[in-house]
């Protein structure tokens, strides 16, 4: 029983070594949000101190988890280069045919990016993140510092401020300026471009959601002052300016609705048809089937027939991310929301 009961103690201290880790990482990250909003206006003061440990709470938890993502993210990589290039073609066909309507905006942004320059955007995404790495390395062996050998930590003994300072300065130590400035600006840069494309691909969805907004609000407008008696007289000013806004925000929602329907006949059909074609071009290479795609109209019948049922999924599902499939595809969603956004507003 002696034995089994040390095991268990033995099992269970790294784990508690870990949590002690993660909640000294917290308590540290905790100091420095509460030192950087003591720079803040007074009245986002209390709010910063309240959402601390929340925010350290999360940071902590991502950049345990980003390694793991990303191990994920080559694992995927490394699986669909195994794969047959027209398998792989007709996979992005199958996708585009079923989730086309659903993000609109990331595929237009996805093709402008190409056209700005997409590659060099990853070679500088892949700087940044190696620089993260150095800073993360460099900020943990900070933390196990101690300089005056007294047995605790020399961050551990700081007060915020000095934390603050003493985390800038490992990290400006750190970093390779020059490769940083190149990275952002390039970033910067190829963003700027795909919202230029972007805004000029969808002027149309945005000038009709001014155009509606614009017919709704002037009969709407009648029941200001109706609103006006219903909120407090200090607050009666701000009725026709969050109503318009309302107004607007509800067009402009309706318009892309409209472009979702749009989009998804367009991806349907355009991923239908890639997803025949490759298939087809796969199956003949393989000899299970003898005739080529010039020879035969089984490619057009095949995506035609995808592309009819990629559109009927995605109005069945109003044009959102069915369930279980929104817990793997959150991060395109979140995505197109920063995209319409920009594009929108």
């Amino acid at each position: 029983m002696a034995g089994g009961n040390t095991k268990k103690a033995v099992a269970k201290a790294p784990a508690g070594k870990a949590e002690q880790e993660v909640d000294a990482q917290k308590l540290r990250l905790v100091k420095l949000i509460e030192e950087v909003g003591e720079k803040a206006p007074a009245n986002l003061r209390p709010h910063i101190r309240t959402a601390a440990p929340y925010l350290a709470t999360v940071w902590v938890y991502f950049t345990m988890a980003l390694p793991y993502v990303i191990q994920g993210i080559q694992i995927t990589q490394e699986l669909l280069a195994k794969l047959p290039e027209k398998i792989l073609w007709a996979f992005v066909g199958f996708l585009v045919c079923f989730f086309g309507g659903v993000f609109p905006a990331t595929i237009a942004a996805v093709e402008a990016w190409q056209l700005c320059g997409g590659k060099e955007a990853l070679v500088h995404v892949a700087e940044l993140w190696n620089e993260f790495q150095k800073v993360q390395d460099a900020s943990k062996k900070d933390d196990d510092a101690d300089a005056d050998k007294d047995g605790k930590a020399d961050v551990s003994e700081m007060t915020p401020q000095q934390l603050v300072q003493r985390k800038i300065a490992v990290a400006m130590m750190t970093v390779e300026p020059e490769r940083i400035s190149t990275a952002v600006g390039g970033l910067y840069i190829g963003w700027v471009g795909v919202l230029a494309i972007l805004k000029i691909q969808f002027a149309k969805t945005v000038t009709l959601g001014e155009i509606i907004g614009g017919a709704i609000y002037k009969p709407a407008s009648k029941f200001e002052p109706m609103i006006e008696t219903m909120v407090p007289q200090e607050y009666s000013k701000w009725v026709p300016v969050g109503l318009r806004w309302t107004i607007k925000l509800m067009a402009i929602s309706t318009a892309w609705m409209i472009q979702r329907v749009i989009s998804a006949i367009h991806s349907s059909i355009r991923g239908g048809l890639m997803f025949g074609k490759y298939l087809v071009d796969y199956l003949h290479e393989t000899g299970y089937l003898k005739a080529e795609t010039k020879d035969t109209y089984i490619d057009e019948a095949i995506g035609w027939g995808v592309a009819f049922l990629g559109f009927l999924t995605q109005c069945a599902f109003g044009f959102h991310v069915p369930f279980l499939f929104n817990i793997f595809l959150w991060p395109l969603q979140l995505v197109e929301a920063i995209v319409v956004y920009s594009v929108a507003y």
